[in-house]
């Protein structure tokens, strides 16, 4: 990955994308609990696997530029008030 930091826009974008698949995640596991045909069954299945690696695969993008960092709280919330204060002041 390149080191280039992200421009306020596509911090934004990212961080969506990301919280957007989680949602997605969450909004098939629900239809499949729904579903009562096998075969919507099966293709929600599939679909949710796509979710789960595209959930992955931002959230890789996300913690190799220094954005997100699931595993220590502590310093993630300290970037999100960084950002949030840089994000006011501009």
């Amino acid at each position: 990955m390149s080191s280039k930091q992200l421009s306020h826009s596509d911090h934004v974008i990212a961080t969506d994308m990301l919280y957007e698949s989680k949602a997605a995640i969450k909004d098939f596991a629900s239809a499949i609990t729904e579903s009562t045909s096998a075969e919507i069954r099966s293709f929600l299945k599939q679909e949710i696997r796509n979710a789960i690696l595209q959930h992955e695969l931002i959230y890789g993008f996300l913690q190799d530029k220094g954005i997100y960092d699931a595993y220590n709280v502590p310093q993630q919330l300290q970037r999100d008030i960084d950002y949030a204060t840089r994000a006011l002041s501009d």
